[in-house]
């Protein structure tokens, strides 16, 4: 579910649907959709869920929220993406790993995998969303979308056999990650270099390394290389937070 202002909440004691609905005027029908994983039942204390906020809804200072000494606003902000985005391009590779192992092993669950692996790019989107004109946003969502259908595709078709359909589709995918290297750089000059083009496009390069060896049954080097995506996420991660910061 896309959400430009997401916010995250940590469950406090008393907690329920209805009253953290009512706190972020949204309903709990949206945050139940919002939260898949989560039993609406047996809410936790600490737990995390992500809230998307009514229109009427207004952000104001909780009490006990204060700024620790020596902690700037920018620090604040720079350390919550720097994490945000963490977070957003690791569950990009876990579940796009898990659905790689269903697809290898021809489970039944491949569908619904692909479907929580497409739901990554909103969870990317969603990072950058604040830092974007809409229209860009929008643009960014679509492509990262496309990139993750299509490595399902690219999954399915090595899985099946289909050679030719695998090379075309290895093609449109590494063209999409330079639109969306192209798509950043227009919109912020610090995207603009090589760095950024090359580490999406050492992602693919990594991803389908990782692909290849899982098909093929090379598990133990399907592992590795699931270790250096791991690692590369993160690196990357890092690099777009520096960037929108720096914007």
């Amino acid at each position: 579910m896309y959400c430009q202002n997401r916010i995250v909440h940590i469950v406090q004691e008393g907690d329920s649907l209805y009253k953290i609905s009512r706190q972020y005027k949204t309903t709990v029908d949206e945050l139940i959709l919002g939260n898949p994983g989560v039993n609406p039942y047996n809410l936790q204390i600490g737990m995390r869920m992500n809230v998307c906020p009514g229109e009427d809804y207004e952000m104001e200072v909780r009490p006990g929220q204060t700024q620790m000494p020596g902690e700037t606003t920018g620090n604040r902000n720079e350390n919550s993406l720097r994490e945000d985005m963490r977070l957003a391009w690791l569950s990009h590779v876990y579940w796009t790993r898990m659905l790689l192992m269903a697809v290898a092993a021809d489970t039944p669950d491949v569908q619904l995998l692909g479907e929580r692996a497409v739901q990554t790019a909103d969870e990317i989107t969603d990072v950058f969303a604040k830092y974007l004109p809409i229209a860009v946003t929008r643009q960014l969502r679509n492509l990262l979308v496309e990139q993750v259908e299509m490595t399902g595709e690219v999954m399915q078709s090595l899985k099946s056999g289909n050679m030719e359909g695998y090379d075309e589709l290895i093609r449109n995918w590494y063209a999409n990650a330079n639109q969306i290297a192209a798509l950043l750089a227009n919109v912020n000059p610090y995207f603009g270099g090589r760095e950024t083009r090359n580490m999406l496009l050492n992602h693919l390069d990594l991803t389908r390394e990782e692909i290849e060896q899982q098909i093929n049954g090379e598990y133990a080097q399907s592992i590795d290389t699931f270790r250096d995506i791991e690692k590369q996420a993160l690196e990357m991660a890092d690099h777009f937070t520096m960037g929108l910061m720096a914007r």
